[in-house]
Order: C-alpha cells, then structure tokens, then sequence
C-alpha cells in the first residue's frame, strides 16, 4: 500500500505517518510531499494508493494539485484535511471525487475505518478497470468495436501484451481445465496489483493474450517497459506449477506502445509468426524485436510453418492432409541436414505437436521419417470419443444463440465445448461455408434487424444489446449486411 501525505507542516505528516504505522496491518510505503507541486511530481512517479492533502500549501493549493494528478493517476483515492472546517472547501473537494473530507488532527478510529474503507475500495477499483480492459480487447477480438471508434483507445496511454502458447502433450479432455486453471491463476494475480490495468483473453489460434494498460503521463515509458517485462517474468514464475514438462510454453511479447492501434498490430504479426516459435527457444520470453528478427533461413520458417500445419490437420483429424504435409516436410528437412543443434532443437518442440509414444528423436528427419512410417497408426490410435464435426458445429450455434449479446469469439464458444480454438475454428468453416467470425456476426446482425422492427427501438440501445461497444461500428457492418443504415432500416419498416 501506498500512501502519499501532502502537508507542508511537518508535525502534520509526522503525526498523521505515526497514526497508519500504528493502525495498519503491513507497514505502508509512505510519500511526503510538502508542496502542491511537489505532491503533482511524486503521484506522476509513485502512483500512490491514497492521499492525504492539506489544502493550503505553497505553491499550488491542494485541491489544485489533486485535479492535476488525477490526469495520469485516476486511481489513487484523494482524501482533503483542512486545520478547519469550511463548507466551501468540503463542495469542491466534493466535485473533485475527494473520498472525504478530514480535520486536523484527524482521530485515530476515525482513520482508521476511513483507511480500512479506501483499501477495499482500490481493490474493487482494480479489478473494475481490469474487467473494463477485458472487454474492450475482446470486443476488438471480437469485432463489436475497433480502436477508431471507441473513446476508450483515444486516451493517452501506455500498452504492451503478450501471446502465450501451449503446445501440449495432453488431450483436449485434460488440457481445457488446465488452460482454464492458468488463465484463472493470471487473473487473480493482476487483480492483485494495481500499477495497471491488466486482463487474459482468449485468442482464436488458441494463445492466451495478457494486456497491460496504463495512462501515460505518469513515469516515462523506460521505467514502464523495465517493470513491466519484471512483470511479465513475475507472472510466468508464478504459473509453472500448472504448466510442468507435458506443456511446451512459450510467451510472445510486444513492444511497449502508446498508440492502441499499433498494439493490436503487433499481437496480430505475432499471431501469424507464431509457428517460428519451433525455430527458437522454447520454455521462453521472447520479446517482438527478437522473435521477429530477421536471419531465421528461409527453411527453417517454411519448416516450422507446416510443424504448426501438422499439429491443426492432427488435432482435427484429417488424416490426407496429415500425410501430404509428411512428405513436404521430408524434403524440406533435407536442405538442413547441415545444421544439427537446430534440427535437435525442432525435433525436441516438435513432441507437443501430438502423440509420439516417443520423444528421443534425435533430429527432425528422424522426425518426419517416423511420421511418414508410423502416421496410420497414430491416427489409428486417436481418441475414438472425440466430438463428431457435425454435432459439435450444432453444439457451437446453440452456444452462439446463447451467448451473441457476450463479447465472446470462437476461444469463449471453444472453452466452453472442451475443444480447441483452431479445433472449432476449422470445422466451423468445412461444414458451414463461413467463418466462425462471421457467422457471429451475421447472428448479431439478424437480432438486431428483429429489435429494430420493434416500435420505439432505439439504436444506441440495439447495438450495446448486440455487445457492440460502438454504435457507430454497429451501424457500418449493418449497412454492409443489408445495405441501409439502422435508421434507414426503421424508417422503410414504419413505411
């Protein structure tokens, strides 16, 4: 907990510090300010939790300062003292979303209840902005609103996200629960701090995607880049107990941004790339600048691009493509046989792609030759349980049906049905005509064309009923459905 106390009387701070050491139960990081200028410098670094500011200072009175610092730290929980009482102090305090209003000396059990509200106050202040940040991603995930159209995204702020994958050993039936346990672990974890907003969403390739946001004007952004890859470091270490050695994981990480569009940029050119995590260092945090760089040959990137292809065709049971796939790989592995560390390397990832029965291959043409002798008995061997492709499309619409108003994505409707994302993602497609994505959205499309016959139905209201966020977005993908805007589309049914 931080506490900044903004007094420029120092018997003041040294009382009201004296008073919180004694009352709370972890002893608070504090921060003393004696100017009004002084206390604006030290939010934009500390970020405090609660502060204590006496109105008169120099400089810049308190009131003053509080509307300055709650610019770039619209968390922190502000409350006023004052050596006497003024009710025109009180009201603008009041405007300003002061807490409270204290004078001094304040009593003891009086702060005390005061400092116990604000802490869980800050707790439910975190995980509200952390519940904000999800849904917003996900409706950019999901297509209900973009970073052009939502205020949210025009805000100055600091970004940075990182892709997690799971390439498993274990079946479907035993990996849901276990990605579910570590998104759910991630969660906690951030709702626990509360430097940033942070969020997990589910991506539709099947990564977990954690996003940090901040308001900018607070610490510049090197010191928001070094805490924030600690961060990253920190959450990982707290999570390996739920991964262990059937998991192969690796974290994805973007450049830290201040430009909202540029982020989702990067999270989508690493979502492509993702396939050359075969190539390099598995188990790992690999930063954008490094995963992407350049040199990785030319074979290299088109041998781990079909290990990733060979993992979706087993994982959705096409036994033809599988084979196809097998004899490319052979000769592509072929132009590497001068370069051993990198073929061990591959071969070693590669058994998370599926069931091998065997991990000691020592390169990825032992690999591929395996593959090519064994692959009908692999598939042979395959889960005879597994959902069929047509009841499990009839299962996904029914879940869409339920949840369209939810800003949700194939990841949500697969988490839900015990399936993989690409799993549902693939099928969906082979025996509807169109993507998952679609569909959703022409569902989402088609209610609201049901609500705005209704009379007296109001667009804004439609679109937020949908899971827009923006009733602008939800008016440009109408027009492109049926070809008249929302209001258009109300006034021919009136006529």
């Amino acid at each position: 907990m931080r506490i900044l106390i903004a007094d420029d009387e120092p018997l003041v701070r040294y009382g009201l510090i004296s008073i919180l050491i004694e009352i709370l139960p972890d002893p608070p990081t504090i921060i003393e300010a004696e100017t009004g200028l002084e206390l604006i410098q030290k939010t934009r670094i500390s970020r405090p939790h609660i502060g204590f500011v006496d109105i008169r200072m120099p400089n810049t009175d308190g009131l003053e300062a509080i509307a300055r610092a709650a610019e770039f730290a619209p968390n922190t929980l502000w409350v006023v003292l004052s050596g006497h009482a003024d009710f025109s102090y009180a009201q603008q305090a009041l405007k300003l979303g002061v807490e409270d209003f204290l004078l001094k000396p304040p009593d003891p059990g009086e702060l005390s209840a005061l400092v116990n509200r604000l802490m869980q106050k800050a707790r439910t202040r975190q995980r509200q902005g952390n519940h904000e940040l999800e849904a917003k991603v996900s409706g950019i995930l999901g297509e209900t609103t973009s970073v052009r159209f939502d205020s949210y995204f025009a805000k100055p702020r600091f970004w940075q996200a990182s892709l997690v994958y799971w390439d498993s050993m274990l079946g479907a039936e035993q990996i849901s629960p276990r990605r579910r346990g570590f998104a759910e672990r991630l969660t906690a974890l951030l709702d626990e701090q509360s430097d940033y907003s942070g969020c997990v969403v589910s991506m539709k390739d099947g990564a977990l995607l954690i996003v940090f946001s901040t308001p900018a004007g607070g610490p510049p952004m090197d010191r928001v880049i070094d805490l924030w890859n600690r961060r990253f470091h920190t959450l990982r270490n707290s999570t390996l107990e739920l991964t262990g050695e059937e998991i192969g994981e690796t974290w994805l990480l973007t450049q830290v941004t201040n430009d909202a569009q540029e982020l989702f940029e990067q999270i989508e050119r690493l979502s492509t790339e993702a396939s050359l995590r075969y190539v390099h260092r598995p188990h790992s945090i690999m930063k954008y600048s490094e995963f992407l760089k350049g040199g990785v040959p030319a074979q290299f990137m088109k041998t781990a691009a079909i290990l990733e292809d060979l993992r979706q065709t087993w994982e959705i049971g096409r036994e033809d493509d599988f084979h196809g796939l097998i004899h490319v790989l052979q000769k592509t592995v072929e132009s590497m046989s001068h370069d051993l560390p990198a073929q061990t390397k591959m071969s070693w990832y590669a058994r998370y792609i599926m069931p091998l029965g065997r991990s000691d291959y020592e390169t990825i043409i032992d690999l591929a030759n395996h593959l090519h002798d064994q692959g009908h008995l692999l598939f042979a061997q395959a889960d005879s349980t597994q959902k069929s492709i047509s009841s499990l499309v009839d299962q996904a619409l029914i879940v869409m049906n339920r949840r369209y108003r939810e800003t949700i994505g194939v990841a949500q409707v697969a988490d839900e049905l015990g399936v993989t994302s690409n799993y549902l993602s693939t099928v969906f497609k082979k025996e509807t005509g169109m993507s998952f994505t679609r569909r959703l959205t022409e569902l989402r499309l088609e209610k609201g064309a049901e609500i705005l016959n209704r009379p007296g139905a109001n667009i804004g209201e439609t679109a937020r009923s949908l899971g827009y966020q923006s009733s602008r977005h939800f008016t440009r993908l109408f027009k492109d459905r049926f070809g008249v805007t929302p209001s258009d589309w109300i006034t021919l049914q009136r006529n």
